[in-house]
């Protein structure tokens, strides 16, 4: 199929725009800048449609959330959709040597990428899995809500603003309820959903509540080409800087990728150091090397990840004996 694609073009997401380089058969390139709206996502289809009638193949990167509308309308409408994490674009632009960045020169690296790359495609996720996904975010946008009416009844003196906060906290709270019952019914209605579930649950230091955050924001998990690819898109790749004997600049994670897993992996990293066989006797080796708190815990993150890989991808539960 990607013989056939007449041209390639990169667009650079953002909240508000959609910087897009086309790069035809010939070479030629044309730019154009579109609104990150229905409306606008409408015009670059026009766009593409006036431009060839053949089929584009797109990348873009997975920025955010920004990037999901534009993604899906590209593939609904026929195009070739490829989302790629930004570690591999800023990679590949400094492998050219690319020291200017403007959103549309941005466009110009992502369409390049894409034409001597030839990134896998993707695939949008099912019905269910964007239901669920919805429903997980809502979840967390409420639960964060509460933390913050939490912080705030804290320090409040005044009664009556008090009494409405805790009005509210009692809303808030029941509404969590309501919606943590509702995806876990949700979930056992599919038994694909179901299963992943089952598989991710026993890795420990995972439980319920991150299998469930898993299955939402990497519904395509098992789909990745190996345990490596898994842990960049999540971002808990470390990041190290160094150069000759002299340099030596602290380790740090990546951070490049879903914020939202790197949020959920936190605690469960915790937990995993003290009571997964595997991660914990990765911790061990890295404290006896020295490695800071920190690293560990990038690194006990990663194993999780690494877990959560094999277990989906080979349909075998998790095996606390496993020393990989």
């Amino acid at each position: 199929m990607k013989e056939m694609l007449a041209a390639v073009a990169g667009i650079d997401v953002s909240k508000k725009t959609l910087d897009v380089t086309l790069l035809n058969e010939k070479g030629g390139k044309q730019r154009k800048r579109f609104a990150n709206t229905t409306a606008g996502i409408k015009d670059l289809l026009t766009w593409l449609a006036q431009k060839t009638s053949r089929a584009v193949h797109v990348c873009l990167e997975s920025t955010s959330v920004y990037w999901e509308d534009v993604a899906e309308a590209l593939h609904e409408a026929g195009q070739v959709v490829s989302v790629v994490n930004p570690v591999r674009i800023k990679g590949y632009a400094m492998s050219q040597l690319r020291r200017s960045k403007t959103d549309p020169l941005d466009g110009d690296v992502i369409a390049d990428f894409c034409r001597t790359q030839k990134p896998d495609l993707w695939q949008p996720p099912t019905a269910e899995q964007k239901k669920l996904r919805a429903l997980v975010r809502h979840l967390e946008a409420l639960k964060k809500s509460r933390t913050q009416q939490q912080n705030r009844l804290s320090t409040c003196r005044d009664e009556e603003v008090r009494a409405s906060l805790e009005m509210v906290l009692a809303t808030l709270q029941q509404e969590i309820e309501r919606l943590e019952k509702r995806i876990r019914d949700f979930i056992d209605q599919y038994p694909d959903l179901k299963q992943k579930k089952e598989l991710l649950e026993p890795i420990k230091g995972f439980g319920k509540k991150t299998a469930i955050h898993i299955l939402a924001e990497m519904y395509d998990l098992s789909e990745y080409k190996n345990a490596k690819a898994v842990a960049a898109d999540a971002g808990v790749t470390a990041s190290h800087y160094r150069s000759g004997t002299s340099v030596r600049k602290r380790s740090k994670m990546s951070r490049m990728g879903k914020a939202t897993i790197r949020s959920a992996l936190y605690f469960p990293s915790i937990s995993a150091i003290h009571h997964n066989p595997v991660v914990k006797q990765l911790a061990n080796r890295l404290t006896a090397k020295g490695k800071k708190k920190s690293v560990i815990r990038v690194a006990a993150m990663r194993k999780l990840m690494h877990l959560a890989f094999g277990v989906l991808k080979n349909q075998t539960p998790f095996d606390p004996a496993y020393a990989g």
